[in-house]
């Protein structure tokens, strides 16, 4: 079996998707013991020359030019003309042609333009809800990252939920509790954080809520004197002017610490050495940082959305992410209650134990096998 892998998030941003074409890549390595093939695309010339595994199966293809108004439309297909594969599994999108010997699957990370289209400008929304749907009604299998997603692709797309495979994402490896006091100073080192503090992750896309966790902190500071700061981790907060005028409005600028970039193992230091990690977000389709928390035996508190229940189960404390209140009302119920905070850590570190990466990538290898079986 021959299987190409769109592995153009890898190297070009960190993000949901490529972690999870890193993990379910190096996952598969190690799940599939066959003779099977695998082609990884590339538009990342670095990225191409050190790919996620070494493995002989696996091979890397950079695709020239890597913009997608070219690659999806024109490079892929050549690419698959030339070198055909027998499955190609792509993110959200397919190429409009295909040998017609080749079976499709596409994993469908995210439906939030459905929901929240505000978050989205004009040109990325109508690509969005031209694309993703023809894609969805084309391919040969889908793999949504929730039940969330399965069920929206149903409602609001009319797929048929039988070629729908949910395949539930999962914490890399190197989220696991550590011994706080040395997490606590290399992130001291790095980044001047001291104390105890709230840890939130993420940008400032309207979706990840940061400006109503700043008004729930500054009310908490205010009116019920918390000693604890806030650390804000993520590319491209500190730089915003919407931030920093909010940090002025709320008279913030003693209480925040901002990271910046993130070096590649100091996440897994701030979820240990949080008292709390905040995870309000007004849409996910999985939530991949509240599973990276709990693994890390770190308390969650994130939103009543989807897809944060089916995800989190009781093991986080849930809350409506549209209210200010709502949120501080969660931190402080975190940070003054000791059997609440013990029972948060325990009960996220037996829920992101039924999330593994080996699991997601056996589902999805049956899937590959499937589709290369059939006639």
């Amino acid at each position: 079996m021959r299987v190409g892998i769109d592995a153009h998030f890898i190297g070009n941003q960190q993000t949901g998707n490529e972690t999870y074409t890193v993990n379910l890549v190096r996952s598969l390595a190690a799940v599939d013991t066959g003779p099977n093939e695998y082609t990884l695309y590339f538009t990342n010339s670095k990225a191409a020359a050190s790919p996620p595994v070494d493995d002989p199966r696996y091979r890397s293809r950079l695709l020239r030019p890597g913009h997608p108004l070219f690659r999806v439309p024109i490079v892929l297909p050549r690419e698959l003309f030339r070198r055909p594969v027998d499955v190609l599994h792509t993110h959200y999108t397919l190429p409009p042609g295909v040998p017609k010997s080749t079976r499709t699957v596409v994993t469908v990370h995210d439906i939030s333009w459905e929901f929240h289209p505000e978050l989205y400008n004009t040109r990325r929304l109508l690509r969005l809800k031209t694309t993703v749907p023809w894609s969805a009604r084309k391919a040969d299998r889908i793999l949504a990252v929730s039940h969330a997603v399965k069920d929206a692709l149903v409602q609001l797309y009319g797929i048929d939920a039988n070629k729908i495979v949910v395949t539930h994402l999962a914490a890399s490896q190197k989220f696991h509790p550590q011994d706080e006091a040395p997490c606590r100073q290399r992130i001291r080192e790095r980044y001047g954080v001291d104390g105890r503090f709230i840890l939130f992750v993420g940008n400032m896309t309207p979706r990840k809520n940061l400006i109503r966790v700043l008004r729930a902190f500054a009310w908490l500071r205010r009116e019920r004197r918390i000693e604890e700061r806030l650390v804000v981790a993520g590319p491209g907060i500190r730089n915003s002017n919407l931030f920093q005028s909010a940090l002025d409005r709320l008279q913030l600028r003693d209480g925040i610490v901002c990271t910046g970039h993130l070096y590649e193992d100091d996440l897994p230091d701030l979820y240990n050495a949080a008292e709390v990690f905040l995870f309000p977000s007004v849409y996910e389709a999985f939530g991949l940082p509240t599973l990276e928390a709990m693994a890390c035996g770190t308390p969650v508190i994130a939103s009543k959305r989807p897809a944060f229940p089916e995800i989190a189960g009781d093991a986080a404390l849930l809350v409506d992410p549209q209210n200010w209140e709502s949120i501080a009302a969660g931190i402080e119920q975190v940070l003054s209650n000791a059997s609440l905070s013990h029972g948060l850590r325990a009960a996220g570190l037996k829920r992101a134990a039924e999330f593994d990466w080996k699991t997601t990538a056996a589902e999805t290898l049956a899937v590959y096998k499937e589709l290369a079986q059939a006639p």
